[in-house]
């Protein structure tokens, strides 16, 4: 059987990506032009793990496991997560005005989305697109896909359905 090819041949093409581009100038725009600019721990906070969910996509992309790809796209979840929690932060003390926060606060969570998608897809294809890195036997049986899935709270359907472990019986149910 033949293995499925990407289209996407460099994390630059990623719409994931992209939107993690976006999301990093948006924060380093607000940072030169809010009050936030004032509080440069917070600063340095923010900017810092908006440029790590950019950064964790490029590097789970070039790493050539699609398990060490999966774990990148988790970490850079986080990061998102704790750009949000950063934004409502600044917004609640008055460092960031409406209409920075609501746009900030928008991509943010717009990125969130999307690397939940990406990280079904990747999950999903796994066994088709596995990676360069681990082709060998030898490689692949440090830990089986069940195992990391597991590691993470996902358990794959006998349909290729990923969900969340505990849900499996409720997504069997409605036919899905």
């Amino acid at each position: 059987m033949a293995r499925a090819r990407s289209s996407v041949q460099r994390f630059e093409d990623l719409k994931v990506w992209q939107a993690g581009r976006e999301l990093v100038k948006g924060v380093y725009r607000a940072a030169k032009t809010q009050e936030l600019r004032k509080d440069r721990g917070l600063v340095d906070q923010i900017t810092r793990a908006a440029v790590s969910v950019t950064s964790n996509i490029a590097e789970g992309h070039e790493r050539g496991s699609r398990a060490q790809y999966i774990e990148s796209c988790f970490i850079a979840k986080g990061s998102a997560g704790e750009v949000r929690s950063q934004l409502i932060n600044a917004h609640d003390v008055g460092l960031l005005d409406e209409q920075a926060y609501n746009w900030l606060h928008d991509k943010c969570t717009e990125v969130s989305r999307m690397l939940a998608g990406y990280i079904k897809h990747l999950v999903e294809t796994s066994n088709t697109m596995p990676g360069m890195k681990f082709t060998r036997a030898a490689d692949r049986s440090r830990m089986s896909w069940d195992e990391f899935l597991a590691e993470h709270g996902i358990k794959q359907l006998p349909n290729g359905q990923c969900v969340s472990v505990g849900t499996e019986r409720k997504s069997s149910q409605n036919g899905e």
